[in-house]
């Protein structure tokens, strides 16, 4: 399959979504939250409407966080070309996590955006939504920053679900319906490949 096939929109899909994984009943959907604890990057856009929300997120902040909106962003942006606006913007560390993680380990933005009604992903930074996938200079792959340490984002080359099924939700919430069907069949054609591969290793 040559590069040109493995190109969705304007990413570049990295085949390790299709040969690495997780067991059954593993993977993301057992998130432990480790990844947030050290602050996240954000597009400037997506600080921009968090901040146009703050009295909103406030309401579900506990304690261990800040209601004061001055804190919850580092000072300075940076450049980089594969956020949509081209700049990005840590959260500040606070109580050793992310200034939006409550003491449960919840995403606040994910919380106040679902108890009020608009979709759940609608104030959180996409990086974030995406973790463990990632967005590196275009091309779409597996972020190993917890790999062997957190099970949920530890991906396997022995597995039962392959990343792409193991983050449908996600990357479709990046590249839209059609989109991750076309990776879907990115994926069956690669596994027909393979097995065509195989059985001619086995027959000679």
């Amino acid at each position: 399959m040559t590069e040109q096939e493995l190109r969705i929109g304007q990413y570049t899909i990295a085949t390790e979504l299709f040969e690495r994984g997780f067991p059954s009943g593993s993977g993301p959907c057992k998130c432990t939250s480790a990844c947030c604890e050290g602050g996240v990057y954000a597009d400037v856009k997506e600080r921009d409407n968090i901040l146009a929300h703050k009295d909103v997120v406030k309401k579900y902040m506990d304690e261990s966080q800040t209601t004061d909106e001055s804190l919850w962003f580092e000072p300075n942006e940076f450049e980089d070309a594969d956020f949509p606006s081209g700049r990005c913007i840590g959260t500040r560390e606070i109580n050793r996590k992310c200034a939006f993680l409550d003491k449960q380990g919840r995403c606040i933005l994910q919380v106040a955006a679902t108890a009020e009604g608009m979709h759940k992903w609608a104030l959180k930074p996409l990086f974030c939504v995406l973790f463990p996938i990632e967005i590196s200079n275009g091309v779409i792959g597996f972020d190993d920053l917890l790999q062997d340490d957190q099970d949920c984002c530890s991906a396997r080359s022995d597995f039962e679900v392959p990343l792409l099924q193991a983050c449908k939700e996600e990357l479709t919430h990046l590249l839209g319906s059609e989109r991750y069907r076309r990776l879907q069949s990115l994926y069956e054609e690669l596994k027909q490949t393979q097995s065509i591969v195989d059985s001619g290793k086995e027959d000679s």
